[in-house]
């Protein structure tokens, strides 16, 4: 059995990725497939030895979409999207502008032969150019027994046009000006117009997909340096093998998982931990590819390459995540299945009734009845239901600092009732800070000053924190032998004294002996979930340093009022459990899991989820990205990662955590919106087709006409759009 994630191309609206997932699943050899619409991508897994991707791509084919077998660049499938997208919108417009002037043109009376032709011919040119892929994609649709709404904008629009076109004939074979009063040439290029604008609409909300993920592979470096002996030389990522001797020069970027074997640094591995203090690394320490080596050389063993490494398992991890989760089907599209088999066959028996009750022109009333049964039945309020409600409520969150993606994420914010929350740059800030320096006595002013001294010298990431805390800019001291041991600390003679400033372990290798107030010191910062460093001159202590995190301002409150909606909150983090406790304690005692790898985050989803929890997953790192991914609904922190924000399905700009509470009221808001359209639009079919059928013809002798069922139609449209600015402007208020 073979899975593989394919680029998916042609996708319009959720039943695209109903009908490409249908398509896919009834192949010979195929366990299971699915269909993500905002991600582009088709998720397979099948049995090599009874199909193949050929056979796959045909499958799609058939419906109108394109399957991509072959191997293609992240870059050239997103310029490919980018394309359809720009192409769309273009369609759209003109679509727009050629149907408002055939709209003027046809109810500008009297209607001329003039008028009536250059109506004509700017519809044809609408329904050509704009419209031609309702009707590829309406037959393939009808072939294979799949009736969606792109069949019934077909079947409208194609009825009206040709119908008008018939009657436009007629009068100039005959003269007679009763068959200009049979055009509907407005009403087949609005209706084309109309449906393009929902289209444009709903795609503006899931532009961005996986774009980071691209970025992400492309940020990996290309070439390693190979050391053979005295010698380097520069290869290709590519060409590595496990057991390659490999060098990291300061600043650069771990090509591939491995071994540590010769020199000493640091290594900035937020990439991974999501954690921002870096690590220090010395023979025997793990690297880890895409990770960034700090001011020491090092050379490693390769371990893990190519597809192995760490980070190639959590970028495959967030791919199948996405593709694997099916795709939240939208009220409308159940409806659509049922509306538009049912709409055609009332147009049919429209026609039907009206010729055989009315023997005299009865067929060609009936003709025009069915015409505007499926004009006024055309679903452009059903397919403006979602997207306007949506971009109205996109927009104010925008405004609110919370970017939404698609409405399945608003879907899923009604059901939550578990949050998990990463630690770090999610319930704290994400990057060091110093909490405290605990001076002991017999410390001075002047050792203030030699601390602050030595720490301007490093180049450590945590340096420049303490020199802010010490709050000393001008520093007259002088430094010799000035030495960074990597790993361990720093220091430097001043005055004729060696200071040192550093672990616990190396302070200890120096004869320096620990007093049972730096104990002390050292057992109360560690209860706090601190990361302890000592300051000490050649026979003892002078400072305890704590530095962590820094918890936001707004977390605890922002948990609380969660809490208060009847949600469970979990802490995931990577730190140890005594950190852990101690923040978790800090935000009103939630309860939380420490030590938690990339892969574990995720497996605790799935956890929660297998109890019957409806999951919000809040992070911000990459190491964050697979467990936004699975959870069902996925919320990145605006400072974390690009491949957070675009794994996620909303982000939150201000990376407080109210506006989670926030984006919940607003989901809330919007689906109510969408079922509002929703029920509006259906309401508006029901009591229009009777009567555009002829219902009331026997008892007041009156017939719509297709003109009007346009002019219906569009205002169905308009009341849908009002319906969602309005609801909006009540729930600001």
């Amino acid at each position: 059995m073979i899975k593989k994630t394919f680029p998916l191309l042609g996708l319009h609206c959720a039943a695209c990725a109903s009908h490409a997932t249908k398509a896919l699943e009834g192949v010979t050899g195929v366990s299971s497939a699915s269909v993500n619409l905002s991600a582009a991508t088709a998720f397979v897994v099948y049995n090599e030895q009874q199909c193949s991707p050929e056979d796959l791509r045909e499958a799609v084919a058939s419906m109108g979409y394109d399957l991509r077998i072959d191997e293609v660049s992240p870059e050239e499938i997103e310029a490919l999207r980018h394309r359809q997208e720009l192409t769309q919108r273009r369609q759209a417009v003109l679509a727009i502008v050629l149907s408002l002037i055939v709209m003027g043109l046809m109810m500008a009376h009297p209607i001329t032969p003039l008028k009536a032709s250059v109506s004509a011919l700017l519809t044809t040119i609408v329904l050509l150019v704009s419209g031609r892929g309702f009707y590829s994609r309406g037959w393939q649709q009808l072939r294979a027994r799949a009736a969606g709404m792109d069949l019934l904008v077909a079947l409208s629009t194609g009825t009206a046009f040709v119908f008008s076109l018939v009657h436009l004939g007629e009068y100039f074979a005959s003269g007679a000006e009763h068959h200009l009063h049979h055009l509907y040439f407005e009403a087949a290029s609005m209706t084309i117009a109309f449906v393009l604008l929902g289209k444009v609409i709903e795609a503006r909300a899931q532009r961005r997909t996986a774009t980071a993920l691209r970025q992400l592979m492309g940020s990996q470096p290309r070439e390693v340096l190979l050391v053979e002996g005295e010698q380097e030389r520069v290869i290709s990522v590519e060409e590595v093998e496990p057991g390659m001797l490999l060098r990291a020069q300061p600043g650069a970027l771990f090509a591939v998982d491995g071994l540590v074997v010769e020199g000493e640094s640091y290594a900035d591995e937020q990439l991974i931990s999501g954690e921002p203090i870096p690590v220090a690394k010395t023979a025997g320490a793990q690297v880890y590819a895409g990770t960034l080596n700090g001011s020491g050389s090092l050379t490693y063993r390769a371990s893990e390459v190519g597809r192995a490494t760490l980070l190639a398992r959590i970028i495959r991890l967030v791919q199948e995540a996405q593709s694997s989760r099916a795709p939240i089907q939208r009220l409308v599209d159940r409806i659509a299945r049922i509306f538009v088999p049912v709409i055609v066959l009332i147009a049919l028996l429209t026609w039907v009734l009206w010729f055989l009750l009315v023997p005299e022109g009865g067929a060609t009333q009936g003709l025009v009845a069915a015409v505007t049964v499926l004009i006024i039945a055309c679903p452009c309020a059903l397919g403006l239901a979602t997207p306007t409600a949506l971009m109205v409520g996109i927009g104010r969150g925008a405004s609110q600092g919370i970017l939404i993606r698609n409405a399945e994420s608003l879907e899923a914010a009604q059901h939550i009732d578990t949050i998990v929350l990463d630690k770090t740059g999610t319930i704290t800030e994400g990057h060091p800070t110093v909490r405290a320096i605990h001076w002991l006595s017999g410390s001075s002013r002047v050792d203030h000053l030699r601390l602050s001294r030595l720490e301007q010298l490093s180049a450590h990431p945590l340096a420049s924190a303490i020199v802010q805390e010490l709050g000393v800019t001008l520093n007259p001291l002088q430094v010799s032998a000035f030495a960074e041991v990597a790993g361990r600390g720093l220091q430097g003679t001043i005055g004729g004294v060696v200071y040192r400033v550093g672990s616990r372990a190396f302070i200890e290798s120096a004869g320096i002996s620990l007093s049972p107030e730096v104990q002390s010191a050292l057992e109360q910062s560690e209860q706090a979930g601190a990361t302890c460093s000592l300051y000490a001159s050649e026979t003892e202590v002078l400072a305890v340093l704590a530095i962590s995190d820094t918890l936001r301002p707004t977390s605890a409150g922002a948990i609380a009022r969660l809490r208060s909606r009847g949600i469970e909150v979990v802490m995931l983090t990577g730190d140890g459990a005594r950190a852990a406790e101690a923040v978790a304690d800090q935000v009103g005692g939630i309860s939380y899991i420490a030590g938690v790898l990339p892969e574990g985050k995720a497996e605790h989803i799935r956890r929660l989820q297998s109890e019957g929890k409806r999951v919000a997953m809040v992070g911000d790192g990459i190491n964050d990205a697979a467990a936004l991914a699975l959870a069902d609904l996925s919320i990145a922190m605006g400072q974390g990662s690009d491949l957070a924000m675009e794994t996620a399905m909303v982000t939150i700009r201000s990376s407080s955590l109210e506006a989670v509470g926030e984006l919940l009221d607003l989901a809330h808001r919007t689906l109510g919106t969408i079922r509002q359209n929703l029920f509006w639009a259906c309401i508006y079919n029901l009591a229009a087709i009777p009567i555009a059928a002829g219902v009331l013809y026997p008892f007041t002798g009156y017939l719509m006409s297709p003109m009007l069922a346009g002019g219906l139609m569009m205002l169905s449209s308009l009341s849908v759009v009002g319906n969602s600015i309005l609801s909006f402007q009540r729930g600001q208020h």
